[in-house]
């Protein structure tokens, strides 16, 4: 999906070859938008897939689609070529991993990689570490759908009270996010339904609602995030992303706490 970053594209790609698997990624961005300098200047980005390499899509055991957005995409290669489709509206989560984790064991016929289930054991200690700074923090959110259902499930899954999830377009699937004040809006929208909340997530604009609001804690996620450096290469995908997600989550709500709350888990 358009909200994974080049980083993200390249793990997944990774997991996937764990398990014997040869990776076609369209498009791939994980090589052609991540920030690196060839020994020849070039005036277009370079790397991606080659168009020979896309021919060979109507030709795999499966397609994986990541964000609903890309559903009508795998469907068109289901019918065109019968190949097995499956979709995930998310990959940043435990039970979202495990899921794609299993999709992939069943499709390779390999066990999971113990390197994978020691990055589950992983994560699932950093949640533990972690859950005191989720519980009953509200939070705003205005991102794309794909990002925006993504990030609502990971915050609601980690206790937080999601108290508005704006999208800037009407999708499917809105009306199944946990929250009941869900809306297409803009970053106006977002100054009027964030009053009151700990964390906002949105993009670099979304820095003048925080500021007008005085919410200190914004996650900066989706685009344009002009403002803060190494953007494209966060990884929030995944048992690593997720475990990288959950820190800097926490890591936010830590800074930003009264001097009473600090002081209550040291």
């Amino acid at each position: 999906g358009a909200h994974l970053t080049p980083a993200d594209v390249e793990e997944l790609k990774e997991l996937i070859e764990s398990f014997g698997l040869t990776v076609l990624t369209i498009p791939d961005i994980s090589n052609a938008m991540d920030g690196h300098i060839d020994e020849v200047v070039s005036p277009l980005s370079t790397g991606g897939i080659p168009v020979e390499e896309i021919r060979k899509a109507g030709r795999s055991v499966a397609t994986l689609y990541v964000g609903d957005s890309l559903a009508k995409a795998g469907l068109r290669l289901k019918e065109k070529f019968g190949i097995p489709t499956y979709g995930f509206t998310s990959l940043t989560g435990l039970a979202e991993t495990d899921l794609f984790m299993e999709t992939l064991s069943a499709i390779s016929g390999r066990p999971i990689p113990e390197k994978q289930r020691r990055w589950r054991s992983r994560l699932m200690d950093a949640m533990v570490d972690s859950h005191y700074q989720f519980g009953t923090k509200k939070v705003a959110i205005a991102l794309e759908s794909d990002n925006l259902k993504t990030l609502t499930g990971f915050l609601a899954g980690m206790g937080c009270e999601i108290q508005a999830a704006l999208s800037a377009t009407r999708t499917r699937g809105l009306d199944g996010l946990p929250c009941k004040n869900v809306f297409v809006g803009d970053l106006e929208d977002l100054e009027s339904a964030a009053v009151g909340a700990d964390l906002i997530v949105a993009n670099s604009n979304g820095r003048q609602a925080a500021g007008k609001l005085k919410i200190g804690a914004h996650l900066r996620a989706g685009l344009p995030v002009f403002d803060r450096l190494g953007a494209h290469q966060k990884v929030w995908v995944g048992y690593r992303g997720t475990l990288n997600l959950v820190f800097e989550v926490a890591n936010l709500f830590q800074a930003n706490a009264k001097e009473a709350q600090k002081l209550a888990h040291n």
